[in-house]
């Protein structure tokens, strides 16, 4: 028999057997686990190597970015320089402010006026000294003859010297839009070219600037600061002396008498108003100079044209401060008065700004404020007058939500409320 070729018969069908026991076991595995799908798992290596890089690429990224910015912020002043010339630098004054109101801790408020210590009375000057001293502070403005501004021979006052220019403050007709070119004259015949720093519409003042360096013939010796006073000690019958165009004429001088001081309500302000007993013409302008020699106001033809008004220049002081670092004044939109000691005994009233008119769509109106609210507050800081508040308010800037805090009379008490304010510009 031949038992080799059987037993090759037999293994084969053995390994068939098994074979196809196999594919069985294997095809009800793969009926018990339908879902089941083989996995493939990429080597560590590779893994790990497309994470260096991305990381690397991340790094070059970074430090790019780095040194553009870098080059950037380096070769700006020399590019800038380029576009746009040599531009004039950045002008902002520093004034020191004059106290309206003695704000004391027991909440009580005193009239300055009513309070003259001797160490607050001015070393008195002689007419011609004030007169000299005044000249060299004076600027006259001719029109170069590239626009008819309407402006002829206006007289503006040097009220500082900062960034190696002279600011001078003006009557708002000197200049009608940025785009036009003053000559301003100076005391000795010196002369230059002055540019309109900003405007404000209701004090119908203007700020200008005029470089030293480009000053023709000028020396120290003829041009100097005027120095500016505390207008809130001003008294009635107190003698004053006003330099400026009277009577048609520039560099003129006439001696007067305030004969009535009142407060006049203005947007967001209220400005001090002091009547002379002095005789103006029409378009006269000039600046009203106390018995020290120190500037208090700024003088103008009254309604009736038989005396001149001037407005305190303590109430400017915040006021020219904003537009020597911005030609936008902040606007919320009020007018208002203060109450004082005795109205608050009075009426019954907190002490506080009370707000007699809320402009039509203004920040204030849409903020919901009103007639008869009194203002206690801004953004936390306590504020007893107008002066006080204007001063605040004109450091913000536009867009800045404040809050207000007022008290609202109630049925039998004032409640205490707070108001968020989005501020805009005039």
């Amino acid at each position: 028999m031949d038992y080799n070729g059987r037993d090759e018969k037999e293994t084969q069908e053995t390994q068939e057997t098994q074979e196809t026991q196999e594919a069985q076991e294997a095809q009800e595995a793969q009926e018990e686990f339908p879902l089941y799908t083989e996995r493939i798992i990429i080597n560590p290596k590779v893994k790990y190597k497309k994470l260096f890089s991305f990381l690397k690429f991340l790094g070059g990224a970074v430090i790019f970015g780095v040194i553009a910015c870098a080059v950037i912020v380096l070769l700006y002043p020399y590019f800038d320089k380029k576009v746009n010339g040599n531009n004039e630098p950045a002008v902002s004054l520093e004034l020191k402010k004059d106290q309206y109101i003695d704000d004391s801790v027991d909440g009580s408020l005193n009239n300055v006026r009513q309070d003259q210590a001797d160490t607050d009375r001015l070393e008195i000057k002689s007419t011609a000294q004030i007169n000299e001293e005044a000249s060299k502070c004076m600027v006259i403005f001719e029109n170069d003859g590239s626009q008819n501004t309407g402006m002829n021979d206006s007289v503006g006052l040097i009220i500082g010297d900062i960034n190696n220019a002279y600011i001078i403050i003006a009557d708002s007709c000197v200049l009608n839009n940025y785009d036009t070119a003053v000559k301003a004259g100076f005391n000795g015949g010196a002369y230059g070219e002055a540019k309109l720093i900003g405007s404000d519409s209701y004090s119908k003042v203007s700020l200008l600037s005029v470089q030293k360096d480009s000053i023709k013939a000028a020396s120290d010796a003829d041009i100097q600061v005027a120095v500016l006073g505390n207008s809130y000690k001003m008294k009635e019958n107190d003698p004053v002396i006003a330099i400026g165009r009277i009577n048609g004429s520039t560099g003129q001088t006439k001696f007067g008498n305030i004969t009535q001081i009142t407060d006049e309500s203005s947007v967001d302000n209220t400005f001090e108003m002091m009547s002379i007993d002095i005789i103006p013409s029409y378009g006269d302008y000039c600046y009203i100079f106390n018995k020290g020699g120190n500037v208090v106001g700024i003088a103008r033809p009254s309604g009736d044209m038989m005396k001149f008004q001037a407005v305190g220049l303590s109430d400017l002081k915040p006021l020219i401060e904003t537009l020597s670092a911005s030609p936008e004044i902040i606007y919320l939109g009020i007018k208002s008065t203060n109450v004082t000691s005795v109205t608050a005994e009075r009426y019954k009233l907190p002490l506080g700004v009370y707000i007699t008119d809320v402009i039509m769509d203004s920040p204030a109106f849409e903020a919901g404020l009103q007639c008869g609210d009194i203002i206690t507050a801004l953004n936390g800081n306590s504020v007893l007058t107008i002066q006080s508040f204007s001063e605040k308010l004109y450091r913000c800037v536009n867009g800045e939500n404040i809050t207000l805090t007022v008290k609202r009379a109630g049925r039998d008490e004032y409640r205490e409320l707070n108001f968020s304010v989005v501020l805009s510009v005039r």
